[in-house]
């Protein structure tokens, strides 16, 4: 019987799906696929295929052509499915060359699929769960006629029976309208494998006089007589019915198992290989809230599982692993995960604890051995606790399951903190499972010892029994300091399993201090007024702060010497300044400053270059002695310093810096007192410091955006990795161009300044260099996909652009009007335009302007800024009056979308007009649903255009058109592009 059941995190399911055999497949995306168990045996069986980058995409929309594809996979076997091919066209758009025509052909024969009333299937469009339930029932043998899954109500006939039969068994958000994802398909394909299918008695037809009558046909199960009964079904000696796995996947079985926490799980095997075994759902589950419970009292108590006692009498109990059996006096733990298994009798059989605890992983290692590699492994993790005291080594992948960690996504990386289920809850022992854990950050409002923090006013609950804190959380639980910030890492269901003080500490009133100086008043000889070179914590800026070099508690007094009024005196220290008096910082009891030897000097270096994306960085000792590592995030500060004085240089950013060590370079590392591994704050001094490659910006786009005070927002191009995005500066830019990154504020606010780095000459040796506003004039300059000779008083070597990021940097206007308007974003096309701006019927030739930059001794990114040349005015629009004003009409029906023209004049006879569909996104970008191009052979009115585009659309949204019009040599003559309407898609079945 089923009993009280608390709530069920849809972490119980998924962090007990534990595969461990060769017959499921690992996709790259493993850790985004919900429904794991149907993914991993369908995929096993060939009827939902991986993508050959190794992606499942489990949340793509599955298309009605792949749905097709997968009834016949399901029926046949992906084998024999495919080699179905089309004699001719199933249907009038779905060709016998369609990829997916075989499989359409076959389920429309044998009566599975149907498609529209226009005649058309639509194999691209979505599918609904009604649809595809639809298909799965035909498949199971369920008759559309008889059954009433046609007609305006059919969706209600098959929902019942779909659901009924348990082929949406697994997920709880079932909605028949909305379109099928691929894992989803996957899953009711899987609990169609499960189904028993159906076959009718014969329906007959019976005439008297003239009357007729039609027997009803009944429905009934399918028998199994065959030795494959119970493969599927689980039953020991078969159910007598025939199962769709049964019948059309024989080597297929389902066998009782346990699985390593010692759930009861049910163990796929296919053709003798294992697929994996997975837990299945329990009777009752329960996420331990009270401190002072044993599993026991979990189970009996009526204010939770509420068994009686005598049925849970021979219950057996395990901890974090099938072999840790423990007593039903075991203590558990707030934040336990409960969950309890009956017998056939109602009875309680097995209950399973599972306590998850926190690690980081320290460290990500790719070098693996050639005998590693041969186990399957391609990355060795080391795993610690937030301090670092305790470690151990696993694989992502490796034969040996006791050496793997599993839950591994590719997500993991150095620094990633985890929720970790140790075998017996051990720390390094096997993995039983693992996912990456919730980090909150955040200022402590309240804290009760031991028990609860509060945290920007909402409250946590650490995890705990009645004896306290004591391995269940990593970190403080009491003595929480008010003024400072914490992060705190949660489990699924919302517990503190660890605590790490917070990066980003203010430090804004510290300075690092370069030196001292003085100045000789102009008025009195021989008066002279201290300065201290000081570079501010806060954002990197260097200052002169004035000195009261008379006050004894002035910490730098020691450096002022009356006798040396003409030097710079070297300090490097950090302080805190009053007006003009100093004092040493030595973190103030709040941090611990790493970089200093006893006697105060500088004695510690980077033990190797510092990227931009590291996630922890190590530290030699100058001189002998143990250096340390620590780690690093988005938060952490940075500022570079390089010489003094008149010469001095400083950047400062937040979340990442490149540094470079070298004999004479130094690095301060300001570190959380409590975790002192984790740094707040780096100074990289004599290091060579920037940014980092990805400083190199190129402006492009056409507008910048003010969005706050000297705040201003405009699309950059990285010349690190040739991606774009918006970047908020603190001054308006107009023009394109490239700029370094001179620092980044706290707030993610870029100050720029130009990038100039040229040359005259351009090799394979050339390394950071641009080029802005080089003119092309000849197509012979790009030769074998590379520049030559000299261009424009440049010289380039054969400088490969095969690689090159180009895009068009010109307004749509500027394009319009040009003499080539197509967008330049390849070689071929900007070989193209070279061609259109020296071609003889010119008025005028002109050339191509570009800005591009030089990596590694290739250009990597090109910007096309201008393409000349006149065109001669030859009266091309015949009449001169042609003048498209807009659209009308703009409607779709039976989501079939047309328009008409709006304007003056005629548009001339073989002038192509194209209709282009596009559908308006505003976070991934406007995309082209299709184009339709219609020429006549006779000058029309421009409103006599009608009707035109004819493009289907394939799901609800936002949508407009783009009309061009181009003369016979395919130069346009006129555009317009509509304002957005909504349309709505009508799923048919």
């Amino acid at each position: 019987m089923k009993k009280f059941l608390s709530l069920v995190l849809a972490l119980v399911m998924t962090m007990s799906l534990v595969t461990v055999s060769a017959g499921a497949k690992d996709f790259t995306d493993d850790s985004e696929i919900t429904y794991k168990e149907a993914v991993d045996v369908i995929s096993a069986l060939g009827v939902v295929d991986g993508y050959s980058d190794g992606d499942f995409r489990p949340d793509d929309v599955l298309t009605r052509g792949a749905a097709a594809k997968i009834i016949c996979n399901l029926i046949l076997g992906p084998t024999t499915a495919s080699a179905l091919s089309a004699g001719t066209a199933p249907f009038k758009d779905v060709p016998v060359t369609n990829t997916f025509a075989g499989y359409i052909t076959y389920c429309s024969q044998q009566g599975i699929i149907s498609g529209y009333a226009d005649g058309t299937f639509r194999p691209t469009g979505t599918l609904s769960g009604n649809a595809f339930m639809k298909m799965l029932l035909g498949a199971l043998g369920y008759d559309s006629s008889i059954e009433g899954y046609t007609g305006a109500n059919w969706q209600v006939s098959v929902i019942k029976q779909a659901s009924g039969i348990g082929l949406d068994d697994g997920n709880d958000e079932f909605v028949g309208s909305q379109a099928v994802t691929r894992q989803e398909a996957a899953l009711y394909a899987f609990n169609m494998l499960q189904a028993t299918m159906v076959e009718y008695d014969k329906k007959d037809t019976i005439v008297v006089g003239d009357i007729t009558i039609n027997t009803t046909s009944t429905r009934k199960d399918v028998e199994n007589n065959t030795n494959t009964d119970g493969n599927i079904d689980g039953e020991r000696n078969g159910d007598g019915l025939m199962q769709f796995g049964e019948k059309y996947f024989k080597d297929l079985e389902k066998e009782d198992a346990t699985d390593i926490f010692g759930h009861p799980s049910s163990k796929w095997v296919y053709d003798g290989d294992d697929v994996g075994t997975y837990a299945n759902e329990a009777d009752a589950t329960y996420v331990v809230e009270d401190d002072d419970m044993d599993v026991g009292q979990v189970v009996t108590s009526s204010s939770y599982m509420n068994y009686s006692s005598s049925e849970a009498k021979d219950a057996k109990y395990f901890l974090n692993g099938d072999d840790n059996e423990v007593k039903s006096s075991e203590l558990v733990a707030v934040g336990d995960i409960v969950e309890a298994y009956e017998n056939d009798n109602g009875d309680v059989e097995t209950v399973v604890v599972s306590r998850y605890t926190v690690a980081k992983i320290d460290k990500v290692d790719t070098d693996v051995s050639t005998a590693e590699s041969r186990n399957g492994a391609s990355e060795v993790l080391t795993l610690t606790d937030l301090d670092g005291d305790n470690s151990n080594d696993y694989y992502d992948k490796y034969d040996d399951a006791e050496k793997t960690l599993r839950g591994y996504a590719s997500s993991y990386d150095e620094g990633t903190v985890l929720a970790v289920a140790f075998r017996d809850g051990k720390f390094g022992d096997e993995v039983l499972a693992s996912y990456e854990a919730e980090a909150v950050t955040g200022e402590v409002t309240a804290f009760r010892e031991d028990e609860t923090v509060t945290m920007d006013g909402t409250k946590y609950e650490f995890a705990r029994n009645e004896n306290g804190t004591a391995g269940f959380v990593d970190g403080i639980t009491s003595n929480f300091d008010f003024d400072k910030e914490y992060t705190i890492y949660l489990t699924a269901d919302g517990y503190v399993i660890g605590v790490e003080g917070a990066a980003g500490a203010d430090l804004n009133d510290v300075y690092y201090v370069t030196g001292v100086y003085c100045e000789e008043s102009r008025y009195n000889a021989n008066k002279f007024t201290w300065y201290a070179q000081a570079v501010s914590l806060a954002d990197g800026s260097a200052s002169d702060i004035e000195l009261d070099e008379t006050d004894a508690d002035n910490a730098l007094k020691a450096f002022i010497n009356d006798e040396k009024t003409d030097e710079f005196t070297v300090v490097n220290g950090l302080y805190t300044f009053d007006d003009d008096i100093a004092t040493a910082w030595d973190g103030d009891r709040d941090y611990t400053v790493y970089g200093f030897s006893d006697s105060g000097e500088l004695n510690t270096n980077l033990k190797d270059a510092l990227a931009m994306d590291d996630t922890k960085f190590s530290t030699t000792i100058v001189g002998g002695g143990s250096g340390k590592t620590f780690y690093v995030d988005e938060n952490t500060q940075y500022l570079g310093v390089d010489d003094y004085a008149d010469d001095i240089d400083t950047v400062y950013a937040m979340g990442g810096m490149k540094g470079t060590p070298s004999n004479g370079s130094r690095v301060i590392v300001i570190a959380d007192q409590d975790e002192n591994r984790d740094a707040l704050y780096v100074i990289l001094l004599g290091s060579d410091a920037s940014v980092g490659s990805a400083d190199i910006l190129y402006a492009a786009g056409s507008s910048t955006d003010k969005v706050g005070t000297d705040k201003y927002v405009r699309e950059f191009w990285s010349m690190e990795d040739n991606t774009s995005e918006d970047i908020t500066i603190d001054e308006k830019l107009s023009a394109h161009g490239f700029y370094e990154v001179d620092s980044i504020d706290e707030d993610g606010v870029y100050t720029l300044k130009d990038y100039d780095k040229t040359a005259s000459s351009i090799d394979e040796d050339s390394d950071g260099i641009v080029v802005e506003d080089l003119a092309l004039d000849n197509t012979d300059q790009i030769y074998r996909n590379a520049l030559s000779g000299s261009i424009d008083n440049v010289k380039f070597d054969d400088v490969s652009i095969a690689n090159a990021t180009i895009i068009d940097g010109r307004s749509n206007s500027d394009r319009n009007d040009s003499v080539y308007d197509r967008e330049i974003n390849s070689i071929s096309r900007l070989e193209a335009a070279l061609d259109a701006v020296r071609d003889e019927d010119l008025e005028t030739k002109g050339t191509v302007e570009i800005d591009l930059y030089v990596k590694d001794g290739e250009i990597t990114f090109i910007c096309v800024t201008d393409v000349g040349g006149v065109a001669k005015d030859d009266g091309e629009q015949e009449s001169g009056e042609l003048d498209l004003t807009g659209v009308e009409n703009f409607v779709c029906n039976s989501n079939i979308v047309t328009v008409d023209l709006v304007g003056t004049g005629k548009i001339p006879a073989n002038y192509p007009v194209t209709v282009t569909l596009m559908k308006a996104n505003s976070t991934e970008g406007d995309a082209e649903v299709g184009s339709k191009e219609h020429v006549n052979e006779t000058a029309y009115e421009v409103n006599d255009w009608n009707n035109l585009g004819q493009i289907a659309i394939q799901e609800s949204g936002n949508y407009y058109v783009i009309i061009t019009i181009e003369n016979e040599d395919g130069r346009v003559v006129d555009e317009f592009t509509s304002n957005t309407v909504r349309f709505v898609y009508t799923a048919q079945p």
